[in-house]
């Protein structure tokens, strides 16, 4: 575990929600253009941002048991996000190699993509910059409709039932022009 994560893991959580609102960046906010990105699966197939809805699943490590049990919820609800038309990628700055083990190990069947750098991270601000310890990626969750506007934006582990019905909603606000 990264010594920074470390120790703020030992901290009270109002403690740690303090520390993070204050070096954290910003959400990118509801409503924005979403940034362009292209990004490799361990497959070797390409992905990017289509006409279609997107959940984008930055996550730290594909070692992390945290992130392991986020990726398997994801999963889990994969049928209701082909149901939705509605496409899962996650996205680490982990080598190819790695994510196809985690992968495979996890049953995760949706792209598990490489941000080599973390560019495409810091453009969806879920990474920071540490002086001492260099780019942290931030566990960040982006719904992302066919126009390229962010509906969604959350820290953490948000629950993905709620996501789900939050693309249901949103899907028939689309639909009946609201």
């Amino acid at each position: 575990m990264n010594p920074i994560r470390k120790s703020l893991a030992g901290l009270p959580a109002p403690v740690k929600r303090s520390i993070q609102e204050r070096v954290y960046p910003k959400l990118l906010p509801e409503g924005e253009t979403a940034p362009e990105w292209h990004l490799q699966s361990y497959d070797d197939s390409w992905h990017r941002h289509g006409r279609h809805w997107s959940v984008l699943v930055f996550y730290v490590q594909d070692g992390g048991a945290d992130d392991a049990a986020q990726l398997k919820d994801f999963q889990a609800h994969l049928a209701d996000f082909t149901r939705l038309n509605v496409k899962v990628f996650g996205i680490s700055s982990e080598e190819a190699a790695s994510h196809k083990a985690f992968a495979e190990e996890n049953g995760i069947a949706f792209p598990v993509l490489t941000d080599r750098g973390g560019s495409v991270a810091r453009q969806f601000r879920a990474c920071m910059q540490i002086p001492v310890a260099g780019p942290m990626q931030i566990r960040t969750v982006y719904l992302v409709n066919p126009e390229r506007k962010i509906r969604l934006g959350n820290r953490g582990n948000p629950s993905v039932a709620a996501i789900v019905r939050s693309i249901e909603a949103l899907q028939q606000a689309t639909k009946t022009g609201m």
